[in-house]
């Protein structure tokens, strides 16, 4: 079975005050580079990579993109209704897997930046082997969160979403099956919304890597 990933980077940032995606956690470490690395190296027969039209795009590492013989295809998708919300993101890299034939997608955020290839195998593997799920979803205490498995049972409701509405929408549907994980390690789940978590994420980056924390650019 085909698990394409759709990487979601397409946010404008409002709550941060400038585009997030670029700002470093580390010098050369952009905030929405990390994730995509953990996607690449999980498995994933494709990869679809979801961006604004305003973005730069100076966090995607181009030779991620040109060295792709060891790993998944990848392709990025413009998103020209990004500024919707979060459901349009979603949609997009929903129709581009689905055209490439994918049996399911493995769903990550640009703003998860300690998840792990691990924890995306684990997630892709407990959908595996349960023929039937319609979904298998990250939590965090009790909230459902992305990085999560969505079946292509799942595809034509999620054309449905509207505005921010995102993938933890569609378990409020009882026609769906599906399973919800927790990690270990609750830090592999941490997104950064605001400067505060930022600072944070920052600080932990500092902390595990002994380098200094750079400052963000508008």
């Amino acid at each position: 079975m085909s698990i394409m990933g759709v990487y979601l980077a397409a946010g404008s940032s409002r709550r941060m005050g400038c585009r997030k995606q670029s700002l470093e956690l580390a010098p050369g470490m952009h905030l929405a580079g990390s994730g995509l690395a953990a996607l690449r190296d999980s498995g994933v027969s494709g990869l679809i990579v979801v961006v604004h039209p305003e973005d730069p795009l100076v966090w995607l590492d181009a030779g991620l993109l040109a060295d792709q013989a060891d790993g998944p295809g990848i392709v990025v998708a413009v998103c020209l209704e990004a500024d919707q919300g979060m459901a349009l993101s979603l949609q997009c890299g929903i129709r581009a897997a689905s055209d490439a034939g994918a049996d399911a997608v493995l769903v990550a955020l640009a703003d998860q930046p300690y998840v792990s290839p691990a924890w995306l195998m684990q997630l892709i593997d407990a959908w595996r082997s349960a023929p039937g799920l319609d979904y298998v979803m990250s939590k965090a205490e009790r909230e459902a969160m992305p990085p999560a498995v969505l079946s292509a049972t799942m595809f034509e409701v999620a054309a449905g979403l509207k505005g921010d509405q995102g993938a933890k929408r569609l378990l409020d549907s009882s026609r769906f099956q599906g399973l919800r994980l927790a990690p270990a390690n609750p830090l592999l789940l941490l997104d950064i919304d605001t400067p505060e978590e930022w600072a944070e994420a920052k600080r932990i980056w500092m902390l595990q890597t002994n380098q200094h924390p750079p400052m963000c650019k508008k």
